[in-house]
């Protein structure tokens, strides 16, 4: 998925809201592996593409 045009705010709100809708499955018992799976790594996506964007912007916090 192409997301480079879209902004580091908006990177974080749509990781948090992938994260409470796999919270929700989760909660309400509902079993979609296949879901479920492309959630968990449209999240994990998000959250390389952040960290990336971050050390890009902040190269003296790349060490910690």
């Amino acid at each position: 998925m192409n997301l480079e045009h879209v902004s580091q705010k908006q990177i974080v709100e749509i990781e948090r809201l992938v994260g409470e809708l796999l919270a929700s499955l989760r909660k309400s018992k509902i079993q979609h592996e296949t879901l479920t799976q492309s959630l968990q790594d449209f999240q994990k996506e998000l959250g390389n593409l952040r960290r990336e964007r971050f050390d890009a912007a902040n190269p003296e916090y790349h060490s910690y």
